[in-house]
């Protein structure tokens, strides 16, 4: 290395930066009863809807009449997958 000029004095000497990967969001993976009522909401919207695009839609719009995500809310709770489950019901008797 040469002496330093008065050009490059007091700059720092570029440094290697260390590349980690942190997971982010949700820890883990679902339980055996998160996983079961995902499995039953996806298939009662796909029984109502019968396409993938509107299941898609359907499952992760949010809904002013269940206040959140119908795929959310089901994996939450037994409550939430009731409570999907009756509005795809009521869609049903609606058409």
């Amino acid at each position: 290395m040469s002496a330093p000029t008065k050009a490059n004095a007091g700059v720092k000497p570029a440094t290697r930066r260390k590349m980690s990967f942190v997971k982010s969001g949700r820890s883990g993976l679902p339980t055996a009863e998160q996983a079961r009522r995902q499995s039953d909401v996806i298939q009662s919207a796909w029984h109502h809807f019968r396409e993938p695009g509107p299941v898609i839609a359907f499952l992760n719009t949010r809904h002013a009449d269940l206040e959140g995500q119908p795929l959310h809310l089901a994996i939450e709770s037994d409550d939430g997958l009731e409570r999907v489950e009756t509005l795809l019901e009521q869609m049903t008797l609606r058409s």
